[in-house]
């Protein structure tokens, strides 16, 4: 960290569709808890691109984004020294520190969040280095990269988020819409437990990857066969909620791991089945660290993962805009691991 300026993709205006590779000052220590990671590796999530389009949140600008970081501690503040040389993902959000959510460990539902990395308030990874606080490290195991640790930071802490509700009902068969990151995370946090899973996938491509895993996927919510116990959207489709509700059984639980605005929402098959909704805002410390652990024993499989250089970060999301890419896209900076930009890699 000789140099006090890095290399990162900013974005300076609000809607855009090109992120700038500019040289901005490298994060300091300034706090006692503060540390400085270099960036190894970090996904792309589609909030990204909804941010970009001003259809999402709004950060003051300019920001960089990136909210889903994998890499190492290479510097530290006097409270945090034990974390100095560790490779480590972050929790996302940082809150008040007094509430009771912030207490419970679920920062993300401070009524009074300070920040959500990468996405408002704290600059993400899309850059060499990153600033955080200690409480935000999660270790990664020896046995996971970077790269793959990077995949499973908001798309691992969401799906465990997710399945975790959905387990408190003891399900027999869950329904998973959408076979992107996190809909495959999820049906395989699901098997893991035991659980029968059918899956929906517009997409021939992911359809086809969601198959050859072993997976029961067919193509609509139409196609698929009797009451579900429960049903987990990770679409961000307005258009799946009202045939989501339909397959599910009596007092069924409707999980949404995507955003969407329903404009049309059935409510009445809501209450007819007495059908409970819940919300899913990325995940906890404990989801994260669950997730983690879960891809280290080889418990869960990761989904196909491509890897962009960060220079090459705008050829990666007008690939994602294109639907180019069937499983999850991460961004190495330009000394990290070979990637062969602009197609990407592979792993």
């Amino acid at each position: 960290m000789a140099s006090h300026t890095m290399t990162a993709a900013v974005l300076r205006q609000i809607p855009d569709d090109r992120l700038h590779i500019e040289a901005v000052p490298t994060p300091q220590v300034s706090q006692p808890d503060d540390l400085i990671v270099r960036i190894g590796a970090c996904g792309i999530c589609g909030t990204d691109l909804h941010i970009m389009e001003g259809e999402s949140y709004l950060p003051e600008l300019p920001f960089v984004l990136g909210h889903e970081p994998a890499g190492t501690v290479v510097a530290a503040g006097a409270d945090a020294q034990q974390w100095l040389g560790k490779r480590v993902v972050i929790t996302l959000f940082t809150g008040c520190g007094h509430c009771p959510q912030c207490r419970l460990g679920d920062e993300r539902l401070c009524p009074d969040v300070v920040s959500d990395t990468g996405v408002f308030g704290a600059w993400g990874g899309y850059a060499e280095y990153l600033r955080i606080h200690a409480a935000q490290a999660v270790a990664v195991p020896d046995c996971l990269s970077d790269i793959q640790a990077a995949s499973l930071v908001d798309a691992g802490a969401t799906a465990a988020n997710s399945v975790r509700v959905a387990m408190t009902g003891h399900p027999k068969r869950v329904l998973v819409l959408g076979a992107g990151p996190i809909g495959l995370l999820s049906a395989e946090m699901l098997r893991s437990e035991g659980v029968a899973v059918q899956l929906t996938q517009r997409s021939p491509r992911r359809r086809a990857a969601a198959a050859a895993l072993g997976y029961d996927v067919v193509g609509s919510i139409a196609e698929t066969d009797g009451a579900f116990s429960a049903v987990i959207d990770a679409t961000g489709s307005p258009d799946v909620f009202n045939d989501g509700v339909r397959a599910l059984g009596p007092r069924g639980k409707y999980i949404l791991a995507g955003y969407a605005v329903v404009p049309n929402a059935d409510f009445a098959e809501v209450s007819h089945k007495e059908a409970e909704i819940v919300g899913i805002r990325s995940g906890s410390r404990k989801d994260l660290t669950n997730i983690i652990e879960l891809a280290a024993q080889g418990r869960v499989r990761l989904p196909q993962i491509v890897t962009w250089r960060l220079a090459e970060i705008n050829e990666a999301m007008d690939a994602i805009r294109g639907r180019k890419v069937d499983g999850k896209v991460v961004i190495v900076p330009s000394q990290g691991q070979s990637s062969r930009a602009p197609r990407g890699e592979k792993q």
